[in-house]
């Protein structure tokens, strides 16, 4: 299996947020979803060299619409399993009750343990890029890759192959704050170091041809 941009480079739009445009009376701005732009050709070109498979890349393009419509101006995240070989979904958990975190129910335990070639696609309500959690949750259960959608458009992709503490990686983006970035400056601040001083793997996915 191929994965999108194999060099995995930080490149200068990492560090570049989308604007985000809709917000719906009576739900949380913060978290509104700016359907236009999800329903793009320039969004969908993201999901375009996720992977080698064009029916994968499609299937991840349509759960994420799914997912961000499903959630919109809402902090709770929705997440699916998926076999990589056949492309099945093998697990989903799109009703959960506790915001920005996904429980993994005895059904999807279960069904993670009977695949050994898994991609995971989530939303992240905040629009941050990957957490401590996801990274480790990638590690322990041995996915192939993890793919994050953003309620403001952005997508990341990562992958990784050792754990990390999550006060290590909470002390870093503290550091960054303490520098003067904003919050969500500091956690990708704080992803670009793990990346320097961890076996793990981080790209924000811009839909270009030429992966930057």
């Amino acid at each position: 299996m191929i994965l999108y941009d194999t060099t995995w480079e930080v490149n200068d739009s990492f560090m570049q947020g989308n604007e985000l445009e809709e917000q719906r009376p009576g739900r949380n701005k913060k978290t509104a979803v700016n359907k236009a732009y999800i329903n793009s050709g320039a969004y969908r070109r993201k999901f375009d060299e996720l992977t080698d498979s064009d029916s994968l890349n499609r299937l991840l393009y349509q759960l994420a619409k799914k997912m961000l419509d499903h959630r919109a101006g809402t902090k709770f995240e929705d997440m699916y399993w998926i076999d990589i070989d056949t492309e099945d979904i093998i697990a989903e958990e799109t009703t959960m009750t506790v915001e920005e975190e996904i429980i993994y129910s005895k059904a999807t335990i279960k069904a993670i343990g009977e695949h050994d070639n898994i991609i995971t696609i989530h939303t992240h309500p905040s629009s941050s890029p990957p957490s401590a959690g996801d990274l480790n949750a990638n590690f322990s259960h041995e996915y192939q890759a993890g793919v994050i959608v953003c309620h403001n458009g952005d997508v990341y992709l990562y992958a990784s192959d050792e754990m990390i503490d999550d006060d290590y990686f909470s002390l870093t983006i503290a550091e960054y704050l303490n520098q003067g970035y904003n919050e969500r400056e500091a956690h990708k601040k704080a992803i670009e170091e793990m990346c320097d001083k961890f076996d793990i793997n981080v790209k924000e996915v811009t839909g270009d041809d030429t992966g930057k």
